[in-house]
């Protein structure tokens, strides 16, 4: 066994390792990368929306996790019928609150229709 070797003076320096410290003034705290997501055709890389077009309707973005099961089910019926995704969502909410509504758990009226008639009269 040999015994643990010191450091002297004509050993290489090490680097120091204060050197990428900062400390007081020049201390930034360090930027965290983000995701930057493309929120417009032209920063997806797509043509300009032809003019004369009109523009979809407004929507919200938001983000659920699904079970695998109706993962599946999203994939079959979007195989079956031809829509996408954004398009079984929206017409699987609807028909549930439809239903919801049948059976007295939702008001027949949505809210903001409720507010509008409020404030109107």
């Amino acid at each position: 066994m040999t015994p643990p070797r010191t450091r002297t003076a004509t050993d290489t320096p090490l680097p120091d390792d204060d050197e990428d410290i900062k400390v007081g003034d020049d201390a930034k705290p360090a930027k965290k990368r983000t995701a930057v997501t493309p929120n417009s055709r032209k920063q997806l890389g797509r043509p300009e929306r032809r003019r004369g077009r009109k523009p979809g309707p407004t929507r919200v973005m938001m983000n659920v996790r699904v079970l695998l099961e109706t993962d599946d089910l999203v994939t079959e019926i979007g195989e079956e019928t031809g829509m996408g995704p954004q398009d079984i969502t929206d017409a699987a909410i609807a028909h549930y609150a439809a239903y919801l509504r049948r059976t007295g758990k939702l008001p027949k009226v949505p809210k903001r229709d409720q507010q509008e008639q409020t404030e109107a009269s």
